[in-house]
């Protein structure tokens, strides 16, 4: 009797386990709540913890349908703005190379940093700056630029002394003294951003190839990259603010 009276026992407990379920509303939102900020932080680990925790506590099979193709969706988008990223940080690498080897060639001449440098005060139908009287340069600012990609390299120089000399561009990422190679900070200063923040803008003595000159940077996308003489802030005074004198 108490054979049997036990055999029953088992057989009710086990055919309650198999009627008892997992499923659990509350913790199958969580484990989707959890899913979604996974995946948005970019964890592929967490996310596949979270998005298995869901399929165990959630019953609605197309909530969870519809969760993996918020999983998928996401993650393709992570993955081409990740790959966007390091094309943009790959062609601001790539900028600043090629501006500063071509400052590198022709700080020393400034005037043949391009094919037909313009001056102030030439006709603008003329394809050369016009000969000074008697020979001897002008006191006026000459400019002269190049392409570099779709990006424009720009060298501004004094026609009478073309140690007087700034060249430029503008970097779609932030740049910084480092990047133009060996330097000396000699100066970091917070100006106002057009977000209505501050950002950092550091000027630097050059080493190097590029010794004698001067750099300001600003850690800001497409801010101008300056490299300058120091003898060029007594002809510009919008500069020589720029520069923090």
């Amino acid at each position: 009797m108490r054979t049997r009276f036990g055999a029953a026992l088992v057989l009710v407990a086990t055919l309650s386990a198999l009627g008892c379920s997992e499923k659990d509303a509350a913790k199958c939102q969580e484990a989707q709540d959890g899913t979604r900020k996974s995946v948005a932080a970019g964890n592929a680990s967490l996310t596949t913890q979270w998005r298995e925790r869901a399929y165990k506590y959630c019953e609605d099979q197309t909530a969870l349908v519809t969760l993996d193709r918020e999983i998928s969706e996401k993650q393709a988008a992570l993955t081409a703005a990740k790959a966007a990223e390091a094309q943009r940080v790959a062609l601001n690498t790539g900028l600043i190379k090629a501006f500063v080897g071509w400052v590198g060639d022709y700080h020393l001449a400034p005037d043949h940093a391009s094919v037909s440098p313009k001056c102030d005060g030439d006709d603008p139908d003329a394809g050369a700056p016009k000969p000074a009287t008697n020979g001897k340069a002008s006191e006026r600012f000459c400019t002269a630029t190049r392409l570099a990609g779709t990006n424009t390299l720009t060298a501004r120089y004094w026609d009478a002394d073309k140690s007087i000399e700034l060249f430029t561009t503008k970097a779609p990422l932030p740049v910084k003294c480092d990047d133009l190679g060996s330097n000396k900070v000699l100066k970091q200063w917070a100006v106002p951003a057009t977000n209505g923040a501050s950002v950092t803008r550091t000027r630097c003595e050059l080493g190097g190839a590029l010794a004698g000159l001067n750099a300001v940077v600003s850690d800001a996308a497409n801010a101008t990259v300056y490299i300058f003489s120091p003898s060029y802030l007594l002809k510009d005074p919008a500069l020589k603010q720029i520069a923090g004198e």
